[in-house]
């Protein structure tokens, strides 16, 4: 993983209010989405991502899948926009 998209995910996770989201959360995510994406970081394991988010917030294996899940969607839909324009 790159360096400028460890740092997007790194401030997501610092920020993000894991009890109660926030719509900045999400924006933050998305916003490291796109930097992933950008740089040629789709290919992030699951244990490459939580070794980044598990400083900040520990959780189950459940709501583990569900960010990865986001994360991919969120790739897979910038490279369909990108290739349709």
């Amino acid at each position: 993983m790159k360096k400028e998209t460890q740092q997007k995910l790194e401030l997501f996770a610092k920020h993000n209010n894991w009890q109660l989201p926030h719509p900045l959360d999400m924006e933050r995510f998305y916003e490291f989405v796109i930097e992933a994406y950008n740089n040629g970081d789709i290919e992030i394991s699951d244990d490459e991502f939580f070794d980044i988010i598990s400083p900040f917030y520990k959780m189950d294996e459940k709501e583990q899948s569900k960010w990865i899940i986001r994360f991919e969607n969120g790739t897979e839909l910038l490279d369909i926009y990108n290739k349709n324009k």
